[in-house]
């Protein structure tokens, strides 16, 4: 029958996970992937606790704002494990002393004492061991975390314990003192050298440090000797009453003894045993989410989420190494639970989920419905996309955009004191227009008003001469990606919000490795703006922009020349210098082989810009006009107006299917085999 009853409890475990598990997946967008590695891994901790020997440690990895935090917050709270729930704020503890640390941690997990709990360890990045420099930290402030990951038990001081063992070892010399001028004590009062005993204990306190009454011949008797000395002996069999009665009967010896047989039953170090704990860790590794830094709202979401998915468990351990040392690392575990950036479809599903949240609120608290146009959802991204910052600045912008004028909107409503059935909202040259509308569909009032943007402003063309250069030189490089490559910039943007740079494209390089042909081509795309410039406006209106492009295909000539082989000698160069003696050093024919490098480039980049001519500038007239230039409209005028007919008949490639070297082995193999076979006798 135990055995049956301990069955059902297991089915019952999962059948509770498989929900949470839909639950969750209803209520944050994008993570499903996520949530089923985490869902399976918690199985485990959930149904067995009691096997657990060691924590169960769960590492996630993310950009800000990706959901780390509220996904286990709402899993604690879908398994009903509030009351053993703690999180933790690393970054709160970063300047804090090891001792302040361990005592907050144990004083407030005693609860979770040998039961199954769940430890949130948030924002671990600031609980490095090893500085930027590659050196380690003088002092593990949070050593004892380390402790808590790996066995889950932690041996402490608690306060109580070293409070009273102070004090008894101050009574224990006093009463030695006491002892050796010759005081008595009977039935517990002070018979004979009181002066003496009064000048001992004059200071003493056992319990309560703020006492005001003076010591007296009676003190042994007193509630501060005796509960401090009845807290001191920690014994569950012992009441206070009993050990008074034994004080009334007790001399100096006998007192003495009780603060001795006290001091032997209280151990000054406790264990605070957590290994049934499930304990997740959440951080933000820069190290791994480069692009993380990124503060430009016109880079690609769905091309952030594709790096992102590059990243894997080799990445989050190298990153983690620049950290925490390396035994440090391995307490961690391999549970590593890499979050992805949010694709294009999951911020327009945020803001649709949102607009719908705002929207029913509405309709309760005020009886009318409102009817967002596409215009608000394309402003609300427009407005609070930054792909790199994850849901939170479009959360605030549902906040500023939506929610603020929703309440103008039900004023305006309640002071006209119209009937108003729905709302229809649109957003119409920088102005919201808000249609209030009756049951019949019959308008009651059209009320406007000017709505004042703060990103993408930033993207008005202000200065048409300005944005046509920018223009010629980001689609110098798009050109040339595509017909060198033969793969399709993602996005070209010719005045962008960011305040780092006018305007940029999106080069997808082929994944994978470095070949000579890719790496000329790199070359090639990087001189594209230059070489666009200069065709364009000629020599002397070619701009300062062109600097980073110039010192990148610099960069790329010389690492081909100097480090990958690519020049006339398979060898490592570098410049004479200490240290230095594993390399060939620089010479002059090397400096000359990079630099004809970057010529051949060059050569090439006019050569294909030159007889592309009509489609470089029609692609610059667009970007005149408008901002931006996705890959579904570039393909359209690079098929449309590209001079080379394998545009049409034969299309472009996949950066992830860019290369064919397993076929080129297979028709050398069978190029081979073909010629050893034996030549058939007639």
């Amino acid at each position: 029958m135990e055995q049956h009853t301990i069955h059902q409890e297991i089915i019952l475990k999962k059948e509770k996970l498989q929900a949470i598990s839909l639950e969750l997946k209803t209520q944050f967008i994008g993570l499903d992937e996520i949530i089923d590695e985490v869902m399976n891994l918690v199985s485990a901790w959930y149904v067995f606790p009691q096997a657990q020997l060691r924590p169960m440690v769960i590492n996630l990895w993310g950009m800000t704002g990706s959901g780390k935090t509220a996904l286990v917050k709402k899993l604690v709270e879908l398994l009903e494990y509030k009351k053993l729930y703690a999180q933790m704020d690393m970054g709160e503890f970063e300047s804090d002393s090891a001792s302040w640390f361990k005592s907050t941690l144990t004083d407030d997990l005693e609860f979770f004492h040998e039961k199954p709990c769940v430890i949130c360890l948030d924002e671990f990045q600031f609980a490095r061991t090893i500085d930027a420099n590659g050196e380690e930290l003088g002092k593990d402030k949070l050593r004892v975390i380390w402790d808590l990951v790996d066995s889950g038990r932690i041996n402490y001081i608690t306060y109580n314990n070293t409070y009273y063992l102070k004090r008894a070892d101050a009574c224990l010399l006093s009463l030695s003192k006491a002892k050796d001028q010759g005081v008595e004590v009977e039935k517990g009062l002070v018979t004979k050298h009181e002066e003496a005993f009064l000048e001992i204990f004059k200071n003493f306190y056992f319990g309560n440090q703020n006492r005001t009454e003076a010591v007296d011949k009676n003190y042994f008797l007193s509630r501060d000797f005796s509960e401090g000395l009845f807290y001191l002996l920690n014994d569950d069999d012992l009441t206070l009453d009993a050990l008074q009665q034994e004080l009334k009967q007790a001399d100096l010896k006998a007192i003495a003894d009780l603060v001795h047989r006290g001091m032997r039953n209280r151990s000054a170090l406790k264990e605070l045993d957590l290994s049934k704990a499930l304990i997740f860790i959440l951080g933000n590794l820069d190290e791994a989410y480069g692009m993380s830094r990124s503060m430009n709202p016109d880079i690609s979401a769905d091309e952030l989420h594709a790096s992102t998915l590059r990243i894997n468990i080799t990445n989050i351990k190298s990153a983690l190494k620049q950290r925490f040392r390396a035994e440090q690392i391995a307490r961690l575990g391999n549970n590593h639970v890499i979050y992805r950036a949010f694709k294009n479809e999951h911020f327009k599903e945020l803001i649709r989920r949102e607009l719908f949240r705002v929207n029913a609120f509405v309709e309760e608290q005020f009886g009318f419905g409102m009817l967002y146009h596409n215009s608000v959802h394309d402003l609300v991204y427009r407005e609070g996309v930054f792909p790199a910052q994850g849901t939170r600045p479009v959360l605030t912008t549902i906040k500023n955009y939506i929610e603020s004028w929703a309440s103008k909107v039900a004023v305006e409503a309640i002071v006209k004191k119209l009937e108003v059935s729905v709302v229809e909202w649109s957003y119409v040259e920088d102005k919201y227009v808000f249609v209030f509308k009756d049951r019949q569909n019959t308008v009651l009032n059209i009320y406007e008003e000017k709505v004042i943007l703060k990103i993408d402003s930033l993207r008005s063309v202000t200065d048409k001469d300005l944005q046509a250069h920018t223009a010629v030189h980001e689609a110098g490089h798009a050109v040339l990606a595509a017909l060198t490559l033969r793969i399709l910039p993602s996005l070209i943007v010719s005045k962008s919000a960011a305040d780092s740079c006018d305007g940029f494209c999106m080069v997808n390089m082929p994944e994978g490795l470095t070949t000579r042909g890719t790496l000329k081509k790199e070359i090639v795309i990087s001189l594209g703006g230059y070489v666009a410039e200069k065709m364009i406006f000629g020599e002397e209106n070619t701009s300062s922009g062109v600097y980073s492009d110039i010192e990148e295909a610099t960069n790329l000539a010389n690492k081909a020349i100097k480090y990958y082989a690519m020049g006339s000698d398979p060898i490592a160069i570098a410049v004479a210098g200490p240290g230095s003696n594993e390399y060939f050093f620089m010479t002059e024919k090397h400096r000359e082989e990079a630099m004809q490098l970057i010529y051949d480039c060059r050569e090439e980049a006019e050569r294909i810009l030159e007889q592309n001519k009509l489609l470089l500038l029609k692609i610059s007239e667009y970007l005149t006009e408008h901002h931006r230039m996705d890959e579904q409209m570039l393909s359209g005028f690079v098929r449309k107006y590209a001079v080379d007919s394998w545009v049409r008949e034969e299309g472009f490639k996949k950066k992830d299917h860019y290369f064919s070297f397993v076929s080129v082995l297979q028709e050398q193999i069978n190029e081979l085999q073909r010629k050893a076979q034996p030549l058939e006798r007639h």
